[in-house]
């Protein structure tokens, strides 16, 4: 139950003013974040996993990389919108 303006008394003494302060997630930190760490953990991936027949380890590194970096990217936007929807709650 939110209370109204109304009912909030008012000063008449000079003072600091409270204004309400969002902090909100910052969307290229979380973009970037995910894209790093997937770009790692699947150039681990392809560096100490198993080798596919036809290709280099190199290939493999770089083709598990971009995944990872797009998967765990992705996966970072989701984080930031339920984060950032988070931060809407006790606004209002």
């Amino acid at each position: 139950m939110a209370r109204e303006r109304d009912d909030l008394p008012t000063v008449d003494r000079p003072g600091p003013e409270h204004v309400p302060v969002r902090r909100r997630p910052d969307l290229v930190r979380f973009l970037t974040t995910g894209a790093v760490l997937g770009a790692v953990l699947g150039g681990l991936l392809g560096w100490l996993g198993p080798n596919a027949a036809g290709r280099t380890q190199v290939q493999e590194v770089v083709l598990l990389a971009a995944v990872g970096a797009i998967t765990l990217g992705l996966l970072a936007a989701v984080a930031y919108l339920v984060a950032d929807r988070s931060s809407l709650r006790g606004q209002d």
